[in-house]
């Protein structure tokens, strides 16, 4: 998954995109939109900026010109802006230090001069003692002239008295590391299908960035759909949360409780239950398991045991944090009585033939699975290992239905899916 760039390329007619910027745990935070204004959501004024080349002055939120990735599906924005000799590129990232780094590079053959509409942004560097000129923009704005191929870096402060060490500032390639790191302790799949990755990067990194808000500030995505809340407070389990730690984490706890007995209500008399409430009545679990509480995970299991069978995931990717939930039940599906099915529903058609792996994907509280699929013809060679746990049987559901083990670590060669 490391390294893997998310692309979002845009026109005159631009495909809108908000990018959310913080650090995890962290008191604040802001937004990257598709054209890389930056926004902070404590009502301060945005950041703009505009760049002077050897035509015109140059203005990325109406410019045709401008592309956009987010790299690896992490919290490092970049933004390219095109002027007559090359590209003028705008890298985006937030440090713990209680900022918001902006790093300009002149990609082009020809001096240029990057305004900015705050002044209040600190560099190294003493802005242009002319300012702006030739353009409207708000009192205050600053001015920095780039030789080509050199690199301009500012900061915006977004707490009071924020200090900044110039000499140990985190770059981009730097923020994009840390940030794959903190993600993919939550486990990670190498699938034929590469974009899945950097969407499921980009739902965890925002559940970090909002893990210190109050739930009513994560978004009504996220507070008012009671599979996301399991979902997402999963999530960050994995990635080495412990709610129950939380200043309001009894509250927090106390709010998944009402949401899974809603779930329960819900589907008691159902003929199948949703694949997705099916997750997050195991994510729920595991979350109570986690912060300590017995009495829930144990009457939650209970509750569960007792509801219809579930029902197949579509196949039909999803947004959101049910994205991650989706690629985990195609790879390895927890089971009620205990066991887990790995490839339970088959290996989908656009996967057969082509090798395929995942790391650390969660089996239960802190039990997890690793394993590699690569081909033999047309069977598919299981190679497996167990994490967590001392005992648990493996099944491979429709991909092999005569197989099992309880071997924690080993391979075999499957029957393959037929179908």
């Amino acid at each position: 998954m490391s390294g893997v760039i998310s692309n979002v390329t845009l026109s005159s007619g631009v495909r809108k995109a908000t990018h959310l910027l913080g650090v995890r745990g962290g008191t604040w935070l802001a937004e990257v939109n598709e054209r890389g204004r930056i926004q902070p959501r404590d009502g301060t004024r945005a950041l703009d900026w505009y760049v002077a080349a050897d035509d015109r002055w140059h203005d990325p939120s109406v410019e045709s010109t401008v592309r956009q990735q987010r790299r690896a599906g992490v919290p490092v924005i970049e933004t390219r802006l095109r002027v007559p000799s090359g590209d003028v590129v705008q890298r985006v990232w937030a440090i713990a230090d209680g900022y918001i780094v902006s790093e300009f590079t002149n990609s082009s053959s020809m001096p240029v001069a990057v305004a900015l509409s705050r002044g209040d942004v600190q560099c190294i560097r003493t802005p242009s003692p002319l300012g702006p000129q030739g353009i409207e923009m708000p009192v205050g704005s600053v001015v920095f002239p780039i030789a080509h191929g050199a690199s301009l870096t500012v900061a915006l402060p977004m707490v009071r008295d924020a200090v900044i060490n110039w000499g140990l500032l985190a770059t981009s390639d730097d923020m994009q590391r840390t940030w794959l790191a903190a993600v993919e302790r939550g486990g990670y799949a190498v699938v034929p299908d590469k974009s899945l990755a950097p969407r499921i990067n980009t739902v965890r990194a925002d559940l970090l960035a909002c893990s210190a808000f109050p739930l009513e500030e994560w978004g009504s995505h996220v507070l008012g759909d009671e599979v996301s809340l399991a979902l997402s407070l999963f999530e960050l389990v994995r990635m080495g949360e412990r709610i129950g730690s939380w200043p309001k984490g009894e509250d927090v706890l106390e709010h998944l409780a009402e949401s899974v007995s809603a779930l329960l209500q819900r589907h008691k008399k159902s003929d199948l239950v949703p694949w997705d409430v099916e997750r997050a009545l195991f994510a729920a679990q595991w979350v109570f398991h986690s912060s300590g509480d017995t009495r829930a995970t144990r009457d939650l299991a209970k509750s569960h045991a007792r509801l219809a069978p579930a029902s197949a995931p579509s196949n039909q990717a999803p947004d959101g944090v049910r994205l991650g939930a989706w690629l985990d039940e195609q790879l390895v599906s927890p089971q009620r009585d205990g066991s887990i099915a790995v490839l339970g529903h088959g290996i989908p058609a656009l996967w057969r033939g082509v090798n395929f792996e995942c790391h650390d994907l969660a089996i239960g509280a802190e039990a997890a699975i690793s394993f590699a699929v690569r081909w033999h013809g047309e069977k598919p060679a299981l190679l497996w290992e167990v994490s967590g746990t001392d005992l648990i049987r493996i099944t491979a559901g429709a991909t092999d239905p005569q197989w099992s083990t309880t071997a924690l670590s080993g391979e075999t060669l499957l029957r393959g899916f037929v179908g």
